[in-house]
């Protein structure tokens, strides 16, 4: 990764972009990306559209996406906006350069966290974690503790359980249900993991499909968030050819997305993204997993893997919200 002012100012503009638009429309376009990455690596081979454009230095989340949402935390900071939160507005509209200018530096901030990411040896033959995804979190921490006033986790209101959706604080509440997130899980990471392994070089198809589908919910309709699921199941399956192993990863990413929603979505009061957070989490465990020489472990019962997984969470989940007391994590 090059360092450079020309790159910083790529990232700057990046920023400015992502808050012009609003930082959920931008996302899709990184995601619409992302899909016609993917399809030039499956049919070419060449992943420079990929790794220069969709994850690259303007259009990268690191820059657009966690620039648009440090740019809507700021408009919330200054009544422009009623909520730190909202991340699908386009802040151009508010005819206020500051709060373009504010997304800008966080865009450059995002590079260079990144940057910093990159120089941190490996201890395998596989990254150390999704150093874009971490960039953007980092990002968001430095958002929310500069231009919030909730701190990381939140103020949670006493007497209320922090791991209990409920609708005017839920971050997404149509899927924040155990069994529903199951089912999305089995709905995108099956097929994200089965196309990694028909179609080796595929990895991003069904991430783009579910990103891209956001443009619905940009429009009002009850969309589910799942790209999440699809990265870590179709991620996972490559690079160990199997597919009960990429589900099981899915499934941890869709609970993942959700417990961190409750840490730092529900009682806060900026956006720090859970299905990124979900992915910093899963690309991290997976080379921990591997370096324990975990994946070796490739018979037909590795089936039972995901069914324990999905139990677990199913279980972790209603006892969380079983709990009575205000919880003070």
């Amino acid at each position: 990764m090059d360092f450079n002012f020309l790159e910083l100012l790529i990232a700057f503009a990046g920023g400015i972009f992502g808050a012009a638009i609003g930082a959920f429309p931008v996302w899709v376009l990184c995601g619409l990306a992302v899909l016609i990455g993917a399809t030039i690596n499956l049919t070419t081979g060449n992943t420079d559209f990929m790794n220069l454009v969709a994850w690259g230095t303007f259009l990268g989340p690191h820059t657009s996406f966690a620039g648009g949402c440090a740019a809507a935390a700021y408009a919330a900071k200054q009544h422009l906006i009623d909520n730190g939160k909202d991340i699908c507005t386009a802040l151009v509209g508010l005819n206020n350069p500051k709060v373009l200018i504010v997304g800008g530096i966080f865009g450059a901030i995002g590079h260079i966290i990144l940057y910093i990411l990159f120089l941190i040896p490996n201890y395998s033959d596989i990254a150390w974690t999704n150093t874009i995804a971490l960039a953007v979190i980092l990002d968001m921490f430095l958002a929310r503790l500069l231009l919030g006033k909730t701190g990381l986790l939140g103020k949670l209101p006493v007497g209320v359980n922090r791991w209990k959706p409920i609708p005017e604080h839920a971050w997404v509440i149509y899927q924040s249900d155990p069994a529903q997130m199951l089912l999305l899980a089995i709905a995108i990471g099956a097929p994200a993991a089965y196309m990694a392994i028909i179609l080796p070089g595929s990895s991003g198809l069904v991430f783009g499909f579910a990103t891209v589908a956001y443009t619905f919910m940009i429009m009002g309709y009850n969309i589910p968030v799942t790209h999440h699921i699809a990265l870590s199941a179709s991620m996972v399956t490559a690079a160990t050819g199997n597919v009960a192993w990429g589900i099981t990863f899915g499934i941890l990413a869709v609970y993942l997305g959700e417990l961190c929603a409750a840490l730092f979505v529900y009682y806060g009061d900026t956006h720090i993204d859970p299905p990124t957070m979900a992915l910093v989490l899963t690309f991290t465990i997976y080379p921990l997993l591997d370096f324990l020489n975990v994946f070796e472990y490739q018979s037909e019962w590795t089936w039972v893997i995901p069914i324990i997984t999905a139990f677990a969470g199913y279980m972790l989940f209603n006892t969380l919200r079983k709990e009575t007391q205000n919880n003070k994590i």
